[in-house]
């Protein structure tokens, strides 16, 4: 996931961009996002698009530095999926709980396990599949919106907050959030999206 310091993805929006994202500036490329999910989703394992390629896509912003793609599988998996191509490995650090596999000279980042440490304990953020567009997966707002949170990219967390209260909650995506031993504030401010029943 690259650095809101980082510069922007030089150059105009990747060719092949589908039109949901026909606002946004700049990619990186379209065609090799789609080539690493086809390859991993070929291999049976369970993806999804996050970071500011989501927000993209949702229409909340108009740039994008890197693909980050989640999944919850073994990381061995994911490297035997990749078949052979190269990556690079990141480990976890005192923040982030996961592993990671740049690819694409860096325009793309595999998330394996997105995970966080935290005061109060990790904090798993699951691969949820929300909706899928031109062979890409949508990873889900409110999976995303905790986890800018407890990057301290607020703005981002904001705009995904914003999003959740305008359409239909994510119920059992929001209920699964709810075990991990979040923040107080942020659980009950996810909790709020929850259908009165559901509480």
């Amino acid at each position: 996931m690259a650095s809101d310091r980082d510069p922007p993805h030089a150059g105009t929006a990747s060719p092949g961009v589908p039109h949901l994202m026909h606002h946004v500036k700049s990619t990186p490329s379209w065609a090799a996002l789609v080539e690493t999910v086809g390859r991993l989703e070929a291999a049976g394992l369970t993806v999804a698009l996050g970071g500011s390629g989501l927000l993209a896509a949702l229409g909340l912003a108009d740039a994008v530095r890197d693909w980050d793609v989640t999944t919850d599988e073994p990381l061995e998996r994911v490297t035997r999926a990749l078949d052979g191509g190269p990556f690079t490995w990141h480990g976890s650090d005192a923040l982030h709980a996961d592993q990671k596999l740049a690819l694409a000279g860096g325009e793309i980042e595999v998330i394996v396990g997105f995970a966080f440490y935290t005061p109060r304990g990790l904090v798993r953020i699951p691969t949820v599949v929300s909706a899928r567009h031109h062979a890409v997966p949508l990873g889900s707002p409110a999976c995303w919106a905790v986890a800018y949170h407890l990057l301290g990219r607020e703005e981002k967390c904001e705009r995904l907050f914003a999003h959740l209260a305008r359409h239909a909650a994510e119920t059992e995506t929001i209920r699964r959030l709810l075990e991990e031993p979040l923040p107080p504030a942020l659980a009950a401010r996810l909790a709020a999206h929850l259908p009165s029943s559901s509480t």
